[in-house]
């Protein structure tokens, strides 16, 4: 089979593949299911409450925070998704087949919530990640299984989910930090 041969079946069984998405979404996940208005409410849930409670003063770090946990985890979520140590058999949509609220929505705002606790009482933010993601890991991860919205495969399991969240949650706060740091130098040379 050619290159050209190759890459065009690719784009044929993308489009299978796409198609089937969308047929099993619309039996098991659409607007007339639970699951559907499950993921949606949590999603809302979510960003209602960050909207009422995230600290307007410090906007933008609590927020650069989030996104970055934000955008970790979804990369993260659809390299294992490509993969199969994930896979999300009920999504909020059938475009996206990665885990739309919980690691994209639900995660960040909780950790942007727990960063901005720590900042204004003086917390051990490494003490409250630790902690929290164990309730994420070994709580929410088995809670979706059970609910149906994740399966692990291929020898994924909880102690890996909660090493990743702690991986990603860690990782955002390093990126956090240093453009703060950037920010202050560029300040300071003005």
């Amino acid at each position: 089979m050619s290159e050209e041969q190759l890459y065009n079946k690719i784009l044929e069984v993308k489009e299978q593949l796409h198609n089937l998405q969308h047929t099993y979404w619309e039996m098991t996940t659409s607007f007339d299911t639970w699951r559907f208005w499950f993921l949606l409410g949590s999603m809302i849930i979510a960003l209602i409450i960050l909207y009422f409670t995230v600290d307007r003063k410090r906007l933008f770090e609590l927020t650069f925070f989030g996104f970055t946990i934000h955008v970790l985890w979804a990369n993260t979520d659809q390299i294992l998704t490509s993969l199969n140590y994930f896979s999300y058999p009920h999504s909020f949509t059938y475009v996206m087949t990665t885990g739309v609220t919980s690691t994209t929505v639900v995660f960040p705002v909780v950790f942007m919530l727990v960063y901005q606790y720590c900042l204004k009482k003086g917390k051990n933010f490494f003490l409250y990640t630790i902690v929290l993601n164990l309730l994420f890991a070994f709580g929410m991860g088995p809670l979706y299984v059970y609910l149906g919205f994740l399966d692990m495969n291929k020898g994924m399991n909880y102690g890996f989910l909660y090493l990743i969240d702690v991986v990603v949650v860690f990782v955002a706060f390093a990126f956090t930090k240093f453009f703060q740091m950037m920010k202050q130098d560029w300040k300071a040379k003005q």
